[in-house]
């Protein structure tokens, strides 16, 4: 019966059920329990370190405010040294990103030139690290590379600032009203020297964002580069502290001393830092001499095309129930209710449902396109610039059953989405999909006690009929019961007094 849904239908049905809450089943790759193929270099521990990489070019492909994400898959011909990006959106992929995408490649191969020639012959492959050099080399570069990244992300960056800056800076008002200036140390010393350092490069990127048309001095970005990896060292001491904890116990202690919810201090860290730390990692990726050969290489850029469907959903309640009684395997009280609720939701039969773009570029990736391509095997690891959500998260593990290939994103954030439309709309996927849907909904239903669990028990069992209560009887059965109480006066309290 399963096998019968749709599973965009279950998608729809689970955005409903969690109401864009998490769905408690985030979670994060781990490295070492996958086998990863198509890598840059033939060491393990050195393409792993690719993944931040990757995650970073999606991340500063971002440029508009929001309904946008980013997927980069990365395939690599060492024969021919070329290198390929596959850049899959939600939306259509535009010509402007493609050449941002190039430009900050060209000055990351000016980057990695510049460190090659100061490392000149002082490293060879047996040494576990590159030799250290000065912070002065590739300064100019790194400065125009941030300058370019933060131009294009700008309406992003800001909506992070307008977000998240005032409330850090009224938090850490209120933590030097606790401490003595100058007794702060340690986490809370580095805490207080992030939020001024983020605080200083936010201004000047705002003043930017004010007047677009006058542009910044030479002197105000060397300020937003040095304010920017500044407070990125300090934010990396501050979400470390006690063992990844401290952030939560600072902001509880702010909390009650305030009553007050705790601000979430961590989240605030990560947000405002997200630009300047994706920065980073490609200044590292430009350092490294083992990933050296990608920027050597000859990049192409390939778009995926933009892929939706239309998809019709139940409209009315009756449907609905219909459908829930199906997925359930019977009738329970609880569809009526819901029933109406999705028919009001959704409303419209017909949805037009975008792909998104991990599993657009996944199909994509395994679809022969008839260029030289065809034959590179991709890079397992596909980089995003936002974890993935439920439904995709299910459809790439159905996918990697399915498939003798097999892709990873750096996790899901556990919520369900909607509209959301699966790659292609038939296949064995669909059929297989379904199911694992359907097992997550039940598994919803049995946490909120609304479907009975199979390993329930009532302490007997007997093979034969059941011997529970019809609906009907139930709800004559409680009627009975709450008029009884009833009789005790308003409250009910009576009915439990000792006789």
């Amino acid at each position: 019966m399963a096998t019968k849904l749709d599973p965009h239908h279950l998608v729809a049905l689970m955005c409903y059920a969690f109401k864009d809450k998490q769905d408690g089943s985030p979670r994060r790759l781990d490295p070492s329990l996958h086998s990863l193929k198509g890598d840059i270099v033939d060491n393990y521990r050195t393409n792993v370190r690719t993944f931040p990489i990757l995650d970073a070019v999606a991340h500063i492909s971002i440029s508009r405010k929001e309904s946008q994400v980013v997927a980069i898959g990365l395939q690599l011909n060492s024969r021919k040294q070329e290198i390929r990006l596959t850049v899959a959106e939600n939306q259509k992929v535009t010509d402007g990103l493609v050449n941002h995408l190039n430009q900050i490649w060209r000055k990351l191969q000016a980057l990695s030139s510049e460190y090659e020639r100061n490392r000149g012959g002082r490293w060879d492959r047996s040494q576990p690290r590159s030799p250290e050099m000065s912070k002065e080399v590739g300064l100019s570069l790194k400065m125009g590379i941030l300058r370019d990244i933060y131009q294009y992300s700008l309406e992003k960056q800001m909506k992070r600032i307008d977000k998240w800056a005032k409330g850090l800076r009224r938090f850490m008002k209120e933590l030097l009203k606790r401490r003595i200036f100058h007794h702060l140390q340690g986490f809370e010393l580095s805490l207080y020297k992030a939020v001024v350092a983020l605080s200083l490069a936010a201004e000047v990127v705002s003043k930017l964002h004010d007047n677009p048309k006058d542009q910044l001095t030479e002197s105000e970005w060397e300020l937003v580069y040095f304010q920017s990896i500044l407070a990125n060292e300090h934010v990396r001491i501050v979400l470390a502290d006690r063992k990844e904890f401290g952030c939560e116990l600072l902001a509880q202690e702010l909390g009650d001393h305030l009553s007050q919810d705790p601000f979430q201090l961590r989240r605030a860290l990560e947000k405002l830092t997200s630009l300047p730390r994706h920065i980073e990692t490609l200044f590292r990726f430009a350092y490294s001499p083992r990933l050296r050969p990608a920027l050597r290489y000859r990049l192409f850029i390939s778009a995926v095309p933009k892929n939706a469907h239309t998809v019709k959903l139940p409209t009315s309640p009756q449907e609905w129930k219909s459908f829930l009684e199906v997925a359930c395997y019977k009738h329970y009280d609880f569809q009526e209710t819901h029933a109406v609720e999705l028919a009001e939701r959704f409303g419209s039969s017909k949805w037009v449902c975008p792909v998104h773009c991990e599993c657009g570029l996944i199909q994509y990736l395994q679809t022969r396109q008839g260029n030289q391509w065809d034959c590179v095997p991709p890079f397992s690891y596909i980089g995003v610039s936002k974890l993935s959500c439920s439904a995709c998260r299910i459809w790439i593990e159905t996918f990697n059953e399915q498939s003798g290939r097999k892709f990873y994103t750096r996790g899901s954030h556990g919520r369900w989405y909607w509209p959301w439309g699966i790659p292609i709309a038939e296949g064995p996927l669909v059929g297989v999909m379904a199911p694992k849907v359907l097992d997550e909904y039940l598994a919803y239903l049995e946490s909120q006690k609304l479907l009975r669990s199979n390993s329930d028990s009532s302490g007997a069992s007997s093979d034969g009929a059941e011997h529970g209560l019809s609906d009907d009887h139930r709800k004559d059965a409680e009627a009975v019961g709450a008029a009884i109480v009833q009789e005790y006066g308003d409250s009910g309290l009576g009915f439990f007094d000792d006789e």
